[in-house]
């Protein structure tokens, strides 16, 4: 359950100061969400590989690993919606005959002969941005998890005077949800072991089973997380071994800067790989 901090520790980027990387990771957040192109948020991928390969050399736990997995399969369910949805000038098109199509996207879709598939180039530029933009914002977020310990975590959010009953919170958030998923691969996966999935009406048994049984080990969880922390005399304040290093000028000058150059390409190159 401790894979996320042991990979954190290892990290060589650790000895980053956690408010600096804080603000780098901010600074490529909103330098792509700033983009017009895709083209800023493909070098904002492009940085947040590099530094993932820095921080864990691409070597994620599992649970992080299946999170990607899910993370990019919805995403390509989500632009291929948009793709299909919507208007604007054809550039694909296909008749799928017999199909009724019911709810507000019939009218957009419905051709005389049924379903019609129909990508245009306004949504296919939409679906790429959307695209390249989460898929950065999640690497980038990675390369911040994969770096930084709970502790650093928690010391940042208070250098920047976030109060400390919030900054708990969103420890403890950040801490329980990966262990809460990492307790349901092992629910799966015992009962995947035990020929749970086999067959749609068994699956979907097992899987009502599955979320009825994390229910309930998530509050015998909570319940045994209090009094751990009670006995180790915990008062809301996660104290790191050693004080991790501060934020000095130029990682304030840095992340700025990354931001002000990500902009000005997105306003010197709008429509690089537009469609």
């Amino acid at each position: 359950m401790f894979a996320i901090d042991e990979m954190a520790y290892r990290s060589p980027l650790r000895a980053w100061p956690p408010l600096g990387k804080l603000l780098l990771a901010l600074a490529l957040l909103l330098g792509s969400l700033f983009s017009p192109t895709p083209l800023v948020p493909l070098i904002v991928l492009a940085i947040g590989l590099a530094l993932l390969w820095l921080s864990c050399k691409l070597k994620l736990p599992d649970i992080m690993a299946l999170a990607c997995i899910e993370t990019l399969l919805m995403l390509f369910i989500s632009v291929l919606i948009i793709t299909l949805i919507m208007p604007g000038e054809t550039v694909w098109q296909m008749n799928v005959g017999g199909i009724p199509l019911l709810g507000p996207a019939a009218g957009a879709l419905a051709g005389p002969g049924g379903l019609t598939l129909k990508i245009t180039h306004e949504g296919l530029n939409l679906a790429i941005l959307l695209m390249v933009r989460a898929m950065a914002g999640f690497v980038v977020l990675l390369f911040f998890a994969s770096s930084t310990p709970l502790p650093h975590l928690f010391f940042a959010m208070r250098q920047i005077g976030l109060p400390s009953y919030l900054a708990e919170l969103v420890v403890l958030v950040y801490r329980y949800s990966f262990m809460l998923l990492e307790q349901m691969q092992q629910m799966a996966t015992a009962a995947d072991c035990r020929l749970g999935f086999g067959g749609l009406r068994r699956s979907l048994r097992t899987t009502g089973t599955l979320i009825a049984g994390l229910f309930g080990r998530s509050m015998d969880f909570a319940d045994r997380a209090q009094a751990a922390l009670a006995c180790r005399n915990f008062r809301g304040e996660f104290m790191p071994f050693r004080t991790p290093a501060g934020l000095t000028a130029r990682w304030v000058a840095g992340p700025l800067l990354v931001l002000a150059v990500l902009v000005l390409i997105g306003q010197q190159f709008p429509h690089v790989l537009v469609i």
